[in-house]
């Protein structure tokens, strides 16, 4: 009779637990398609606060405007690498100081970074010069286009010279008189994108150390709104940033590589990939290294 009751009493909790699932499921039934968009809304915003958190929230100005940056690899010129929401009255040096480009990290290594670099938006060269060692990388060209204009003129003609130039041709029936844009520089540090005239979608360049060249995409513009972070000290806020592959060691194919050697005799590949634990349990005994004809270098990331 014991066995029984127990039993009738575990039918009883089970059966418990099925109305109450029962009720659950019954209950978020009841939520309109309103009620769940705004849930998920709140959630969201919820989200974005804790992360503003963070910061010392200093206020926005209002009315505030929100640009969308891309920013393009080096190299490989389809590829985006990064996306931020920019604030208009926000200096471009601080996207500057966002952008993530592998070599400004080789060039730190080597100790031969350069801390200039420009922007060109439209006609205007906008300098980084917050360090005294920067340099203007546009003044060469602002003097070459001033002491060689017919030189200058004829290699921009070359330039803008395509099928649109052949339809005005066509049209007017004649060549049309070309002339040299109007080209200025500024000072990166003490200019705001509401200072800069663009066009949504214009592909601009920005370069560093030297001939270091990305695209610069401005892809949108609106006014700020309730459900963005509210704290100025949030942007520029980086809402894509590209995966870059990272090689494992060839050795123990557990660390991620921090060197490579090519044409290294003792290495199961060439070029052949480190970590530097493995690195130097191969290529050294004792403090010193075993031997040298080889060419190693430093590793970042594909």
């Amino acid at each position: 009779e014991s066995y029984i009751a127990k039993v009738e009493e575990l039918a009883k909790i089970k059966l418990k637990q099925e109305e109450d699932k029962a009720t659950v499921r019954l209950h978020s039934f009841e939520f309109t398609k309103a009620e769940k968009i705004k849930s998920l809304k709140s959630s969201s915003v919820s989200t974005k606060v804790r992360a503003a958190s963070t910061s010392s929230n200093l206020p926005l100005h209002f009315p505030e405007t929100v640009l969308c940056c891309e920013v393009y690899h080096n190299r490989k010129t389809w590829l985006k690498t990064q996306e931020f929401l920019v604030l208009g009255r926000q200096f471009l040096t601080e996207v500057r100081d966002k952008i993530y480009c592998l070599t400004d990290e080789i060039m730190k290594k080597a100790g031969q970074h350069d801390p200039s670099g420009y922007f060109l938006i439209e006609d205007v060269f906008c300098n980084d010069m917050r360090e005294a060692s920067a340099t203007d990388y546009s003044k060469p060209i602002l003097d070459w286009l001033k002491d060689s204009k017919n030189e200058a003129l004829e290699k921009w003609e070359i330039i803008v010279s395509g099928e649109l130039q052949q339809k005005q041709k066509a049209l007017l029936g004649g060549e049309t008189k070309q002339s040299l844009p109007s080209l200025k520089s500024l000072h990166m540090q003490t200019t705001r994108f509401c200072d800069v005239r663009f066009r949504l979608g214009a592909g601009y360049l920005y370069c560093h150390q030297g001939d270091c060249k990305h695209v610069i995409v401005i892809r949108d513009m609106r006014l700020i709104h309730p459900e963005d972070i509210q704290s100025r000290d949030a942007y520029p806020l980086i809402t894509y940033q590209a995966k870059f592959l990272h090689k494992k060691c060839s050795v123990c194919k557990i660390y991620k590589a921090e060197k490579m050697t090519v044409d290294d005799k003792w290495a199961p590949s060439n070029p052949c990939y480190f970590c530097e634990v493995c690195y130097y349990m191969l290529h050294y005994a004792d403090g010193s290294l075993l031997y040298n004809d080889f060419d190693v270098y430093d590793y970042h990331h594909g």
